[in-house]
């Protein structure tokens, strides 16, 4: 359920395609941290995932670290108590992204369920995306493809975060960005909604509304197609200085989903700091 949010299906295609700029580039907003960049801290975020409203369906952590010239973020999930009795689901991200623009350099993300452990390696580069997957199953042998996006550069699931807080975020302002979160590229849009007020921690909070669209991109053509694995989507951004997500409902194809904030630790010294992934390449396959 928790990656249910933005993908699914692992779907095989031909690696390489004829570059060419499709129709829908010149809607993308341009790169860029904003001006809300410098105020991004070292933090550490935990989250509890609800699904219908009805039952705790798991808990996820987010940690922005510092690493020399990059931003370290790692994520976890985990499906919990009498959700997870019907679906079993642990997942890690690591995603390293450049401090000075937030442009996505490398993605690692693992995810294990009761049919398969599915391990992705992504290198984001200018031009292209490579994208490598080992899909080992319960039963059955490991399949291990490589395959590459010719279009960039793109966003990961946890830099588009980055960037979306760092923009003005003023009512009615639109942002287009290609976010490939996983395996595959897609077309995101966010449009910031209004205002509100949230519940958090006995507090009220005031929020920035943010609506969220989601098209899916063929990686060999880069048309664009309908996803129809989530309806709507929307983020509640504390309208401040840290602009923190502190609270997420999506509709998908098995119910509604919900991700609420449960804590915010600032991170100070040692903690504040990582190291970068040891390889952080991934090697287009050979023409």
């Amino acid at each position: 359920m928790t990656r249910c949010l933005l993908t699914s299906m692992l779907i095989c295609l031909p690696m390489f395609a004829t570059a060419r700029t499709p129709d829908w580039a010149g809607a993308l907003t341009e790169g860029g941290a904003g001006s809300h960049h410098r105020h991004v801290p070292p933090c550490e975020i935990s989250y509890e995932l609800g699904w219908n409203n009805w039952v705790t369906a798991g808990k996820a952590t987010l940690t922005v670290r510092e690493a020399g010239h990059f931003w370290r973020a790692d994520a976890t999930a985990a499906s919990t108590g009498f959700a997870r009795t019907l679906w079993r689901y642990d997942c890690l991200m690591t995603s390293i992204m450049h401090r000075a623009d937030l442009r996505a350099h490398y993605l690692q993300h693992e995810e294990t369920d009761s049919a398969e452990m599915c391990r992705y390696r992504v290198a984001f580069q200018e031009n292209r995306v490579v994208t490598e997957t080992l899909v080992r199953p319960v039963k059955g042998s490991p399949t291990l493809a490589t395959a590459v996006c010719t279009f960039g550069p793109m966003d990961d699931l946890l830099s588009v975060i980055l960037h979306v807080r760092g923009q003005e975020l003023r009512d009615g302002q639109k942002i287009t960005r290609v976010v490939q979160p996983w395996d595959k590229p897609y077309l995101t849009t966010f449009e910031v909604l209004g205002r509100e007020t949230l519940r958090f921690g006995g507090k009220s909070h005031p929020c920035i509304k943010v609506g969220l669209k989601i098209r899916k991109i063929d990686r060999t053509t880069l048309e664009l197609s309908a996803y129809k694995k989530m309806k709507t989507a929307t983020i509640w951004v504390s309208d401040d200085e840290l602009r923190v997500p502190i609270e997420m409902h999506a509709e998908i194809f098995i119910g509604y989903m919900s991700a609420r904030m449960t804590g915010l630790k600032m991170l100070q010294g040692r903690s504040a700091t990582a190291s970068v992934p040891r390889d952080v390449t991934v090697k287009a396959p050979a023409r």
